[in-house]
């Protein structure tokens, strides 16, 4: 045998003692010390829905658990929250609704008084003559063409199709309407000046 095979024989059995000694060690090490080390080895983390069962025991030891949960739990809060809100602004936009509903039955009513009181006006004069008999008539007439306008301005607004801000607006543009009638009308019955 040469040297350099000789060297290498005593280098390999020197290099498996060591080896052997190394894995007597680990045997030598109480069973408690070494799972430590296997657990220590595993990546956790404090959310338990990232891991495995070492992040599940991590998680109910450190309170991940109980923080996901209470999360979980506010978010489920603030979405009941929401939708109460939105249901009372839902209330309050059909209560803003009925009740412009409300001022368009009344115009309705007003309008067919309106009416009723331009047909009256008109049978009072009657087949006077004269320019006051003409001008009074005349005022009639526009009086007739707005309340026509009106009516048709209510029936739209009646569709309720709209939204309650559109509707607000016509309901007043109506009111503004009808006070002009009463004011035709009324100068035509000598109620005003």
């Amino acid at each position: 045998m040469s040297n350099s095979s000789i060297q290498a024989s005593a280098t390999g059995s020197g290099a498996g003692r060591d080896a052997h000694r190394r894995h007597r060690r680990w045997l030598a090490m109480p069973a408690a010390v070494l799972s430590m080390l296997a657990l220590g080895a595993c990546a956790t983390s404090p959310d338990p829905a990232d891991g495995g069962f070492i992040s599940g025991v991590v998680g109910l030891a450190g309170g991940g658990y109980e923080r996901r949960v209470s999360e979980r739990e506010d978010a489920y809060e603030d979405e009941l929250d929401a939708q109460a809100a939105l249901q009372a602004e839902a209330r309050a936009v059909e209560q803003e609704r009925a009740e412009v509903r409300a001022q368009l039955r009344s115009a309705q009513g007003r309008l067919a008084a309106q009416q009723r009181r331009i047909a009256a006006e008109r049978r009072s004069i009657g087949a006077a003559r004269g320019a006051d008999a003409r001008a009074r008539l005349q005022r009639l007439d526009q009086a007739q063409a707005k309340l026509d306008a009106t009516s048709a301005a209510v029936e739209t607004a009646s569709r309720g199709d709209q939204p309650v801000s559109d509707l607000k607006v016509s309901a007043r543009a109506i009111e503004d309407d009808l006070a002009r009638i009463d004011d035709l009308v009324g100068v035509v019955a000598g109620e005003g000046f």
